[in-house]
């Protein structure tokens, strides 16, 4: 299984260029294509529109999150600060379409013991 933070900064950036924000999740995508939250930290927009850990996020904009790889994750998920993006959930057996604005990236802290 495949993990990774979308709240991460993208590393370069020009002087001109909008702020980069993002969804604001931790997440996992598993070897067949399923992408699930694995944390909605708060403060952010996943956890600002009522993601929680265990949810599975179907579509991205209507695009079948289950034929992208990491880059096109990012890329669907990333966008500028304030810039809208639509999801469609499944929660249990309950499906949800949320619209989550995107908040400015920051990092992740890890706790002290380094883990």
């Amino acid at each position: 299984m495949r993990s990774w933070v979308v709240a991460c900064a993208l590393a370069l950036t020009t002087a001109c260029a909008a702020p980069q924000g993002t969804v604001g999740a931790v997440l996992a995508q598993k070897s067949d294509g399923r992408l699930l939250v694995h944390e909605a930290p708060q403060g952010l927009a996943a956890e600002k529109a009522g993601l929680a850990p265990g949810d599975e996020i179907l579509l991205i904009d209507g695009m079948d999150v289950r034929r992208l790889d990491d880059k096109a994750l990012h890329r669907a998920l990333s966008g500028e600060v304030g810039s809208s993006v639509k999801l469609t959930v499944l929660r249990g057996e309950e499906i949800l379409r949320v619209t989550l604005k995107r908040t400015a990236a920051r990092k992740r802290l890890l706790p002290a013991s380094g883990r």
